[in-house]
């Protein structure tokens, strides 16, 4: 298919940056796939309503940077912290002094493990472009490994910073690997200044009985475009919990893709807020593989100004998949005329022993709910405000750490006062 940007030389750009020696063989295999291919355009399924012409300037690859994290640090996790600045990491602002002995917590670039996993999960599905362009160009990245029956007391706290004083691109890369029985709670947060474009990558593999709750924050910069894509491999009777909270970037899409084994769980949540022109899209799928396992979606946007939500989210429960337990709901609330929101939840089953739902909302705010707070003595803008809150604050809820809980609390709060979801912050 012709690239409506055929002629660009993005994919040029940053295919010629830095080669570092790590990995070749998946490199190479990486950029082997890369080879003719283009940027995907409206007229492919999967990006029909998210148009790429933006990335069309073009990214050099990010150089080395220094930035004041102090504003980032939460007071939960002041020694579980790896950070990342440009792509590369940052020893000096990075501490790790709380983490129990027996985990290996490390960048990769210290990590000789990842070289035996990297690039594994989801072997046998098809790997996206801006995948291959990670694993082709990533620097550096964070690896955790959690041995056998161990439970981390303390979250892992990752934080990815883009400091960009022209438009360039980055790779984070993560790799978690439970083995059976372990347990840990991760917070991985997204945050920049400037014109960047980031590509990140997560692997997860929860072996049998081991539990991850995964918090993600993605506060890009106004100007950033963020395109992640994530795998994960849940074993039997594991538990996955994944939360994704989108607030900043220009244009934005979430893959994640989960693979369920006999008996496990997974939670895949997420709450986007758009404002301006900004663009948010999420991808998701979710594989029943064996029977017995159980996954929970809800994903809320809200969508003010002439900005525009996407959710595509796609359960499939395979043949033999026995006993499946799949719920999902994508729940909009629109607070201008020109606010859209395009939303396909999709069910696949081969198996007829099942319980499975999925739905989908598109409204505004409810005047009888708006004229009933009035009536109390709120003010039009007070009612707007507190409905719209309201509409996210149940996302917000169970976030298990109190200081990131609070600060997101508090973001939401600022951007759905005076009427509006407000400028970005």
């Amino acid at each position: 298919m012709t690239s409506a940007l055929a002629g660009s030389n993005l994919l040029a750009d940053l295919l010629n940056g830095p080669r570092p020696a790590e990995w070749a063989p998946l490199r190479e295999a990486a950029e082997q796939r890369l080879a003719g291919r283009e940027l995907p355009t409206t007229s492919d399924e999967d990006w029909k309503y998210t148009d790429l012409k933006l990335l069309a300037g073009g990214f050099s690859p990010a150089p080395e940077a220094t930035v004041d994290v102090a504003g980032h640090l939460l007071p939960e996790m002041v020694g579980t912290r790896q950070v990342f600045v440009n792509g590369r990491h940052a020893p000096h602002a990075s501490c790790a002094s709380a983490v129990p002995a027996g985990v290996r917590y490390f960048p990769m670039s210290h990590a000789s493990e990842a070289c035996h996993t990297l690039g594994s999960v989801g072997n046998g599905t098809a790997k996206g472009l801006f995948e291959d362009l990670n694993t082709a160009r990533f620097q550096d990245g964070a690896v955790i490994l959690v041995p056998k029956n161990l439970k981390v007391a303390l979250p892992l706290h990752l934080l990815f910073i883009t400091k960009a004083e022209s438009p360039v691109a980055v790779f984070p890369r993560v790799l978690v690997v439970l083995e059976r029985g372990a347990e840990l709670e991760l917070v991985e947060e997204h945050h920049g200044e400037g014109a960047y474009l980031s590509c990140p990558v997560v692997e997860i593999r929860v072996a049998e009985g081991a539990i991850l709750r995964h918090e993600r924050v993605q506060r890009e910069s106004p100007e950033a475009f963020h395109l992640t894509s994530l795998k994960a491999e849940v074993g039997r009777g594991g538990q996955y919990h994944s939360r994704t909270l989108s607030f900043g970037a220009r244009l934005s899409r979430q893959e994640p893709r989960v693979r369920l084994a006999e008996g496990a769980d997974a939670t895949l949540d997420g709450l986007a807020l758009l404002d301006g022109a900004q663009v948010a899209d999420t991808h998701s799928f979710l594989h029943h593989a064996e029977p017995g396992a159980t996954s929970h979606q809800l994903h809320k946007c809200i969508v003010d100004g002439k900005a525009r939500a996407v959710f595509n989210g796609q359960i499939l429960v395979a043949k033999g998949a026995q006993g499946t337990d799949a719920q999902q709901q994508s729940r909009n609330l629109l607070l201008s005329e020109a606010a859209r929101v395009d939303t396909k939840p999709q069910l696949e089953i081969y198996a007829d022993d099942v319980k499975c739902s999925h739905g989908a909302t598109v409204g505004q705010l409810d005047p009888e709910e708006l004229f009933y707070l009035q009536s109390r003595g709120m003010n039009a803008d007070d009612a707007r405000n507190l409905l719209t809150y309201g509409f996210a604050a149940d996302v917000l809820t169970h976030i298990p750490v109190a200081s990131l809980r609070r600060s997101l609390r508090q973001l939401v709060m600022a951007r759905t006062q005076a009427g509006s979801l407000g400028e970005l912050s």
